[in-house]
């Protein structure tokens, strides 16, 4: 420190004098800069031409397919009377002036600089204030095939939204898309404005679209029999043979929620959507004090075009074919499995999809020594084939793995893993009716109505089917000769979902998973389960929901030996 304290000293004067200089002429600079008057100016978007001496919008270009048949009088009055009694600031009531970065955040006057250890992809300095490009002001963009407002690995109906997965029925099984209301820059310095997507709000000063959804899930539950799964209902957890025993619990864990992004860009029209959701279905089934249920991350990843990366749901499955049961698990025999992974989708016509990933892999295999280790160095490669219609879809789906096994000291061992994936959802009466429950204004209960189908079967799959999952049924090591082989895994499921009327509707689901094995396992290894789920749901309002379940499941080992176990479900969800 002495050292350099003396060297410091020992700087001629001119060295300093010259810091002072370069100083002073920065700060000259910053200070003559002019701010860009990104919010007192006329702008055009979408083919509307926006002014303080004009109404709030007029057509300029009625073959974009726009049709300004919106009465806004509405929002003038809500203007004038929140002015009127002063809810809006004086600064908010006169002409706004220009945004600016706090003083600490050192940049040029009317931008942000990029935050600190971020990415290149970020700016340098990113103007306070972003218009929405016009693209974002046209219905077509929300209802033609191809690339358009919603991501295009999130499969609907053109126009409309997908309910989420795992989603109770209280809210829609498609929600129909539409283009915001375009505004003037000084309504939206006063105003809540809405962004891209339907219940999303842009973020003052940018054109990025913000929307928190989610929903609050509380289930209470009966169990006639023990099962090793407190909450949710698995099956192979089920004890063979079986004891006797009740248990009851009341969970509010599985409640979640979600934010999500949209950012336009002039890069096609491409707009950058994210998504990170998470829940509390985490930590000890029945902590002591209500405490102990951690936060789980479900989804994180980024869409833009065809593309999505990040920690999402498999492309092997088919997260619309989930039924709707009060048992958070679901059905025992589903493909279900969240990876980090790549996927891309493109669209092969208006109705038929084609997508590819490369994910995240693991090799589940029962091993036998102390030393020995599954090996994972090759990802797994899923892809699909889907037709999409209003009526119902149907998706093909494959997988192609690589699993390792290296004994202690000795050379790694590589078997291939592959699987095929065939699955449906559809409503039938709607189908002989002629109807359709997704555009009509009021679909009966009968078109409501579906059927949901699904079958997996391959070898070395086991850890993307629920039931087996994590059981190390991937591949197996013999005890004896230490030779290792990947082993077959079956499960299917199908499920009527019934509805009486739209507050009304009822649901019988049925499972069942079977699994090969290899020589010298133990008697009590898993060999197949059994899953039975009948629910009735009354849904009063829109996004409200209570359901009450009968579940039962049996298990079977590989000695020939089963259990079962039954249990009562009641449910209460509420999606915001």
């Amino acid at each position: 420190m002495h050292r350099t304290e003396s060297r410091l000293l020992q700087r001629p004067l001119w060295w300093y004098f010259g810091c002072l200089l370069a100083c002073f002429g920065l700060a000259r600079a910053a200070t003559a800069q002019s701010p860009a008057p990104v919010i007192n100016r006329p702008v055009q978007t979408a083919g509307w031409s926006f002014d303080s001496d004009v109404p709030l919008w007029s057509a300029a270009n009625s073959s974009e397919g726009i049709r300004p048949t919106v009465d806004h009088s509405s929002f003038a009055q809500a203007r004038a009377m929140a002015e009127r009694q002063s809810i809006l600031p004086v600064a908010a009531q006169a002409t706004p002036p220009a945004v600016e970065a706090p003083p600490a955040d050192y940049a040029p006057l009317g931008y942000a600089a990029r935050p600190f250890q971020d990415a290149p992809g970020v700016p340098e300095y990113a103007e306070l204030t972003q218009p929405m490009p016009q693209y974002t002001y046209r219905q077509n963009y929300y209802n033609q095939p191809g690339i358009g407002a919603r991501p295009m690995a999130d499969y609907a109906p053109w126009g409309y939204e997908a309910r989420e997965f795992q989603d109770a029925p209280g809210a829609p099984e498609f929600t129909p898309l539409a283009p915001p209301v375009p505004i003037t820059p000084e309504e939206r310095e006063k105003f809540v404005v809405r962004g891209l997507y339907p219940g999303s709000f842009l973020v003052p000063g940018t054109n990025t679209s913000f929307r928190l959804r989610g929903f609050v899930r509380m289930t209470g539950l009966f169990d006639f029999d023990p099962i090793g799964s407190r909450d949710d209902f698995v099956t192979n957890t089920i004890p063979v043979p079986q004891d006797s025993g009740q248990n009851f619990n009341v969970s509010a864990r599985y409640s979640r929620f979600a934010l999500e992004t949209w950012t336009p860009t002039s890069f096609c029209d491409w707009n950058v959507h994210t998504f990170i959701e998470g829940d509390f279905f985490n930590g000890p089934a029945q902590a002591v004090g209500g405490g102990g249920n951690p936060f789980r991350l479900r989804f994180a990843f980024v869409d833009f075009g065809y593309f999505r990366v990040g920690q999402q749901n498999t492309v092997f499955m088919d997260n619309n074919a989930f039924p709707s049961t009060v048992d958070f698990a679901g059905p025992r025999g589903l493909a279900n499995l969240r990876r980090t992974s790549a996927r891309m989708t493109l669209p092969l016509t208006d109705t038929i999809f084609w997508a590819t990933g490369v994910e995240q892999p693991f090799s589940d295999i029962t091993i036998v020594g102390n030393g020995d280790r599954g090996v994972q160095d090759v990802p797994d490669f899923a892809t699909h084939l889907r037709y999409q219609e209003d009526l119902g879809h149907i998706q093909l789906s494959t997988i192609i793995r690589t699993l390792g096994y290296r004994p202690l000291d000795e050379e790694l061992t590589r078997r291939a893993g592959w699987g095929f994936s065939s699955s449906t959802v559809f409503h039938p009466w709607a189908l002989l009716n002629g109807t359709n429950p997704v555009r009509d204004e009021n679909p009966t209960g009968w078109d409501r109505s579906r059927i949901l189908l699904q079958h997996t079967f391959g070898w070395g799959i086991s850890r993307y089917i629920q039931d087996t999952a994590g059981l190390g049924l991937d591949g197996q090591v013999d005890p004896l000769t230490g030779a290792f082989d990947t082993v077959y895994a079956v499960g299917w499921s199908a499920s009527y979902e019934h509805w009486f009327d739209e507050h009304f509707m009822s649901n019988v689901t049925w499972s069942e998973v079977y699994t090969g094995h290899g020589s010298g396992q133990p008697g009590n290894t898993y060999a197949a389960a059994k899953y039975l789920a009948s629910s009735l749901w009354w849904i009063p309002v829109r996004n409200l929901s209570f359901g009450v379940e009968y579940v039962w499941g049996e298990r079977e080992n590989l000695d020939g030996q089963n259990a079962d176990a039954d249990r009562i479900n009641a449910l209460v969800q509420y999606n915001f």
